[in-house]
């Protein structure tokens, strides 16, 4: 069986009986799909923030940051697009085995695998609650180890279906510790749990994650602890996302890398915004550098301005750092792309949604564990 374009963790299975009722169909549209928990910033450059989807089979898309978009964008894309292909990564196993033949086991449970990959032997199971409920976890070992008790808890999540495929309220946790544990060549570590939700037949989503020491790899990027959330409008596309991430913020004094908060916000075929806020690196204590940039629907960067500010935050703390500035904010491509300098509250803790999100999804786990 070959998966479809969307890239759905369920497709049309040849439905089985199974205990209490659930089938494998069932089951497998119970799991998550990459669409519907991927965070997107611009919905006509899907590659470039790693929410591209493949067609046929769930693989790593060939693509990489082509550096052309403005440099506070290319900022923040570069932390949605390590968590997306991580999230990539950690979907690929589940959509392997979710091709199998599925297993009954005791408690409304269907067990899928176990199936070898490059790097690990993983199992997948499926567990049917009341209503519409279901609960999932992914296991896995070293490869050619024989040992059931050598299996570790590498993700785990729910949906409460809304009776579309995949789509509902939910979570998903993945610990690449865990994973790192039982295959040492994987070069992720850190945790990243998620908690999303879903709106309307369109496909609205609303997202919510936290990174605990998370990197796709740490000879290449940095570390985050810290919230990422987001949201799309279907209708619209309009996607809003708030990253926090290590980085150099064009327009400091050095190359030494600043903990950066960006609020980007874009509008399909007219452009987008991003507001910041960096301390850290080279930006003295007691101090915040904030800015705004907008760009075109090509990504063309428009206008761009950098402000060093007290902590007190105050406007009238803030200096324009020079030759920082780059066109007016009047030339921004939409009313509501332009404006002062809005930089993003907190210090990337926090998981409330952006303004104009189609709602909040439940709370987000606080670790990776299995209800079962």
């Amino acid at each position: 069986m070959r998966w479809n374009k969307t890239l759905a963790v369920g497709t049309a299975l040849v439905l089985s009986a199974a205990c209490g009722g659930m089938d494998e169909r069932e089951a497998v549209e119970s799991l998550p799909d990459f669409a519907g928990t991927s965070l997107e910033i611009n919905t006509d450059a899907l590659a470039q923030d790693g929410a591209a989807l493949v067609a046929q089979d769930l693989m790593q898309v060939e693509a990489s940051l082509d550096g052309q978009g403005a440099a506070m964008l290319e900022g923040a894309r570069l932390e949605v697009k390590a968590l997306n292909d991580t999230l990539r990564q950690a979907l690929v196993p589940i959509a392997d085995l979710a091709k199998r033949a599925a297993n009954e086991q005791p408690r409304d449970v269907l067990a899928f695998g176990p199936a070898d990959r490059a790097n690990a032997t993983f199992r997948l199971f499926v567990r049917k609650g009341d209503g519409q409920r279901y609960q999932w976890k992914l296991e896995a070992r070293p490869l050619n180890s024989a040992d059931d008790a050598a299996y570790t808890l590498v993700a785990a999540g729910a949906l409460q279906r809304d009776g579309e495929p995949h789509r509902g309220r939910g979570t998903l946790a993945i610990s690449l510790d865990n994973l790192k544990a039982v295959a040492p060549s994987f070069a992720g570590q850190g945790k990243l749990m998620m908690s999303f939700a879903h709106f309307g037949k369109g496909g609205s989503k609303s997202l919510a994650y936290r990174l605990a020491n998370f990197t796709p790899n740490p000879a290449t990027h940095d570390a985050v602890t810290g919230a990422f959330v987001g949201h799309k409008m279907e209708a619209t596309g309009v996607t809003r996302v708030r990253v926090l991430g290590a980085y150099n913020l064009p327009g400091t004094a050095t190359s030494a890398k600043e903990k950066v908060l960006s609020a980007v916000r874009h509008i399909p075929g007219t452009g987008g915004r991003v507001d910041v806020r960096a301390w850290g690196g080279d930006i003295a204590a007691n101090t915040s550098y904030v800015g705004s940039a907008c760009w075109d629907a090509q990504e063309k960067e428009l206008y761009r301005v950098l402000l060093q500010c007290s902590d007190s935050g105050r406007p009238e703390s803030c200096t324009e750092v020079a030759g920082s500035r780059v066109g007016s904010a009047q030339a921004c491509p939409a009313v509501e792309l332009r404006g002062d300098v809005t930089p993003p509250e907190g210090t990337g803790d926090a998981v409330t949604p952006e303004p104009g999100n189609p709602g909040a999804p439940d709370d987000v786990p606080s670790d990776v564990a299995a209800g079962f």
